[in-house]
């Protein structure tokens, strides 16, 4: 069972669902995401949405190769964010034909930010935020591996990453309005920035 954050307002409501009943066949429509190429169907997280509108419709996200599974509203109250093993995808509730993949990936970490109407999403390296329109900023690397978000203010989002040359954490910050780094970026030993 996925974990559901619906912190911003929904127009649809959604549930997870098994696979095809015994006979094979479904009485709503089912869409996969994002569409098989090679082959009619994949595995995934099957989910059935209903729109404002009254239908309903199962969407069976692919599987990607991380830890979380959890599904949240958007800025925008006709779409859901729904990461299937670190896979995401941003769907309209309304057109199941009309989903977005994130390129973040794996997402390892996602934050709802109602203050600045932002979903976050990290994966080893670097964050992305997405708004009511779609992504809103993308940030540069952050770290050399293992990002942790710490601490959201109102201004920053906070964290640590893994840093081998001093075998330990490294430390970074980003305008959370900009995604541009507060920090500078490791040098290396002749002072050359890394990233």
């Amino acid at each position: 069972m996925p974990d559901i954050d619906l912190t911003f307002p929904q127009s649809y409501s959604i549930e997870e669902v098994g696979e095809l009943p015994g006979t094979g066949e479904s009485r709503v429509p089912v869409f996969y995401i994002p569409r098989p190429k090679n082959r009619p169907e994949h595995e995934g997280l099957w989910l059935k949405i209903r729109s404002q509108n009254g239908k309903s419709w199962i969407g069976v996200f692919a599987f990607g190769s991380g830890p979380i599974i959890r599904v949240l509203s958007s800025p925008d109250p006709n779409r859901a964010c729904v990461i299937s093993f670190g896979a995401a995808y941003f769907v309209n509730s309304e057109q199941p034909g009309a989903y977005e993949e994130v390129s973040i990936k794996p997402v390892r970490d996602v934050r709802s930010v109602a203050d600045h109407q932002l979903l976050l999403l990290g994966n080893f390296t670097s964050l992305a935020a997405y708004g009511r329109s779609g992504l809103v900023w993308r940030s540069p690397r952050l770290c050399w591996d293992d990002l942790k978000i710490l601490n959201l203010t109102h201004d920053t989002v906070e964290g640590t990453g893994y840093d081998p040359i001093n075998r330990g954490e490294s430390r970074f910050a980003v305008d959370i309005r900009t995604g541009r780094s507060l920090l500078p970026s490791p040098t290396s030993t002749d002072g050359v920035p890394l990233w």
